[in-house]
């Protein structure tokens, strides 16, 4: 047996090293070592406490990832995947020139540190001396409440102010902080929890740029994911309250104060439970009507809002206007104004073939003198005719109404009537496009 191993050992060397240069050739061929760049591999900044401590912040100037071109055999880089490179930048090794040396790893144990090579280098950045401010937060509110309800109050728990620390410039560019509430649906006070949303004095939200910044709350205390907590707190909504007007003087002599008017006649509103119990029912307007002098009918627009200020949690409803126009009809002495529905009109040559439209569409308002000044008209003393013979055409007009009184009693002035006239015809077509 001996023999026969030793036998032609030089031929068997031969064979030997023969197969391990065909395995060496096979390799190279079907897993040749080649070279592969990975692109946008984020970088990592660690010890930046190391730039805090001399009270300055920093921002990164150059780009804030890389590109990794790794050598090494096909196989292995098929295998390789971005996310199995990590590049730091430690920035206790930052340098006079502000820059910090990059390194960088990877979980293959296959890839070494001499088969990767990182693009750039280094990570270039800027020092800025570092501020804090205080900025007052702006609570605003999205959706709606459950019906009745609506947004009385909203009151940040950690205080109506956060510090924020960062760099000089980047504290300058903020214009406001903003925590938003969505009350979609809720019908009872709540605490929520807010995300912080910082924009700069263009109104455009900080975004990535708020990594930059330690935002804290009133008394320090960092803010977790940069969040508080909003107290909502409801009103409930009571409806069709009626707007009264007071006034002050007294009108010319042989003249009187008819009627006030108001429009609108009620407002909604919204409030606490013991804001509305104030109320008793109804608004009295702060601003008084003057009528002092006054001779004719006059129109004064008020600003609700005054009143509703001097009683603490209650407001008007929310995109209310606030403005109430007021009507204040003055008549002389022996003056009466009566309003005559138009029912009550006797109608004379009406067409058949026309629609017709009144303005004002349900009363016309008569104001009757009485020579006689304890007399008092009724209602069915008067005689109210409209001849519309002129309407036989379509449009507009403004025919006069022929009014009989009894005897003692005469008009102050004439009663007209508006009247649109438009053809059947035409209105068919309008019906039909409106359906089409």
């Amino acid at each position: 047996m001996k023999h026969k191993l030793t036998r032609n050992i030089g031929l068997k060397f031969l064979s030997l090293i023969v197969a391990f240069l065909i395995w060496l050739l096979v390799v190279n061929i079907d897993n040749p070592t080649t070279s592969h760049l990975y692109r946008d591999i984020k970088i990592q900044t660690i010890n930046e406490d190391s730039v805090t401590a001399i009270d300055k912040v920093f921002d990164v100037v150059s780009d804030d990832t890389v590109v990794i071109k790794v050598t090494e055999r096909r196989s292995v880089l098929e295998s390789l995947r971005s996310s199995d490179f990590t590049v730091v930048a430690d920035m206790e090794n930052l340098n006079e020139m502000n820059s910090v040396p990059l390194e960088v790893t990877c979980s293959n144990p296959s890839v070494t540190l001499d088969e990767m090579q990182i693009v750039p280098s280094s990570m270039k950045v800027k020092l800025e001396q570092r501020k804090q401010s205080d900025f007052v937060v702006n609570v605003t509110y999205s959706g709606k409440p459950a019906n009745g309800y609506e947004v009385g109050r909203l009151e940040v728990v950690q205080g109506k102010t956060v510090q924020i620390a960062g760099a000089e410039s980047l504290l300058n560019k903020i214009g406001k902080v903003v925590a938003n509430v969505n009350v979609s649906r809720i019908d009872c006070d709540k605490r929520l929890e807010v995300e912080l949303e910082v924009y700069d004095k263009d109104g455009d939200s900080m975004g990535a740029q708020m990594e930059r910044l330690q935002i804290k709350d009133s008394s320090g205390v960092l803010l977790d994911e940069n969040k508080v907590m909003v107290d909502v707190t409801l009103w409930e909504v009571m409806a069709d309250i009626p707007v009264q007007v007071e006034t002050s003087g007294t009108p010319a002599e042989g003249y009187r104060l008819s009627g006030i008017s108001t429009v609108p006649v009620t407002v909604d509103v919204v409030g606490t439970a013991e804001a509305l119990a104030r109320l008793n029912g109804k608004i009295i307007l702060k601003d008084q009507i003057s009528i002092d002098g006054r001779q004719e009918n006059f129109t004064e627009e008020l600003d609700i809002t005054e009143t509703l200020a001097d009683i603490e949690g209650l407001r008007l409803v929310a995109d209310a206007d606030p403005t109430i126009s007021v009507s204040v009809q003055i008549e002389k002495l022996g003056t009466q104004t009566m309003q005559i529905p138009l029912s009550n009109l006797e109608v004379l040559n009406k067409p058949d073939n026309m629609t017709l439209t009144f303005s004002p569409a349900d009363e016309i308002s008569v104001s009757i003198y009485s020579r006689n000044s304890g007399d008092t008209i009724r209602l069915s003393d008067i005689k109210a005719r409209i001849d519309l013979a002129v309407c036989a055409e379509a449009g507009d007009y403004d025919i006069p109404v022929e009014i009989e009184l009894p005897e003692g009693y005469a008009l102050v002035s004439e009663v007209s009537l508006t009247v649109n006239a438009r053809g059947q015809e035409q209105n068919e077509n309008t019906a039909a496009k409106t359906e089409e």
